[in-house]
């Protein structure tokens, strides 16, 4: 089984984080390859409320060296959407391309290490967590492993956090937050909407004000640099609308309005006071448009930021031989580095996510030579480090 076959097989278990569905058997089949491969392996499952199965792949394979690394994946992805001109769940390779939902993120990151793993003497000590629910904050995932498996995470000297872009050695990722912005107001007839209260026109004119924020974020920079080819030098506050829900008939005037938000903050920023910061300008808004509009965040975790050490600065040189001379930056997404930094583990982020590969858009693909090359990294990495 190949680097492709193996991607192939992932991408077909549906790993919606909207659903949980094929968590346990995406889970136990990277479980029978792993022990394949010789690691000790274990499933942590998360404890989610909801009684769905949250399983964490936990792995090892110990050779007596001085340094331990942890590389960590995952295996949720987000909804497939609509409009794809294949399959999203069937690997499917054109012009030098593989599709299919997952293909870049992440899944070619647990795709590369399993084959890149295979026949191997590595240097160092290896541990693997393989994990779920990334996509919707991390509770029942690494945020639950890197809280209930502190003992198996002591002795680790370096993280390397696979989802992740193949231009930059992230030394920092973005905090985030995700919620949603609700405005009530007076169900009716359409026929007669001069006796209710449309929350849908409140709402749209609250968002026109809302959205400003996302200038605001341009005021306080980062020390971490942006990825190259970004607008803005170093990283900054981002904030989006990104989903609109209301009524269900035409004919209708709802009682209810509500918008999807994403707030990603800076590296460095703690959770609390981007919260806080949001906060005093969400009521700015009301008293401005006199809509008494409330929000939640639902999910939402801090990013990191990392200083280059000896040891980092070696990881870059052996994965430039690949990916041609990298520099250092911040991501602007999120990932799971901040569960496991804040365990004091020195944490860097590096994979397979290339850019305009459409992750978290229709059509995701990685080329085959990105995954070629991601595989090998991971071999140089292991053996030379």
């Amino acid at each position: 089984m190949n680097v492709i076959k193996i991607l192939e097989k992932l991408v077909e278990f549906k790993t919606d984080s909207t659903t949980c569905d094929d968590y346990q058997p995406c889970a136990d089949y990277i479980c029978e390859v792993l022990e394949f491969l010789d690691f000790d392996v274990q499933i942590i499952d998360g404890n989610a409320p909801d009684g769905k199965p949250r399983p964490n792949v936990l792995a090892q394979r110990m050779v007596g060296a001085e340094h331990t690394m942890l590389y960590a994946a995952h295996f949720v992805v987000v909804p497939p959407g609509k409009e794809w001109l294949t399959d999203p769940y069937k690997l499917t390779e054109k012009d030098g391309k593989l599709y299919g939902r997952g293909a870049s993120d992440d899944k070619a990151a647990i795709a590369a290490f399993l084959e890149a793993t295979k026949d191997m003497k590595p240097k160092i000590n290896i541990k693997v967590m393989f994990n779920c629910d990334e996509e919707v904050g991390a509770k029942y995932g690494l945020g639950y492993c890197a809280e209930h498996k502190k003992d198996w995470l002591n002795g680790i000297t370096l993280t390397w956090i696979a989802d992740a872009s193949t231009h930059m050695i992230s030394i920092g990722a973005s905090g985030v937050l995700g919620g949603k912005v609700i405005v009530k107001g007076l169900g009716t007839h359409a026929g007669y909407n001069f006796r209710g209260k449309n929350p849908i026109n409140m709402l749209v004119k609250f968002l026109a004000e809302l959205e400003k924020y996302d200038d605001m974020g341009k005021e306080k920079l980062s020390i971490a640099s942006s990825p190259p080819g970004c607008p803005i030098p170093k990283v900054w506050k981002r904030f989006s609308i990104t989903m609109l829900k209301a009524g269900y008939q035409t004919n209708i005037v709802p009682d209810v309005a509500e918008a999807g938000i994403d707030l990603r903050f800076l590296p460095e920023e703690n959770q609390k006071d981007a919260e806080s910061h949001f906060e005093d300008f969400f009521n700015k808004c009301c008293e401005k448009t006199g809509i008494d509009a409330t929000y939640e965040f639902i999910y939402g975790h801090e990013g990191f930021y990392q200083e280059v050490t000896p040891q980092i600065e070696r990881f870059r040189q052996l994965v430039s031989e690949d990916f041609g001379e990298l520099v250092f930056g911040g991501e602007l997404g999120g990932n799971d580095g901040p569960f496991i930094k804040r365990l004091g583990i020195p944490t860097i982020a590096f994979g397979p996510i290339a850019d305009n590969t459409r992750i978290h858009m229709n059509n995701e693909y990685i080329t085959i030579e990105t995954l070629n090359k991601m595989t090998h990294a991971i071999t140089k990495v292991l053996q030379e480090f």
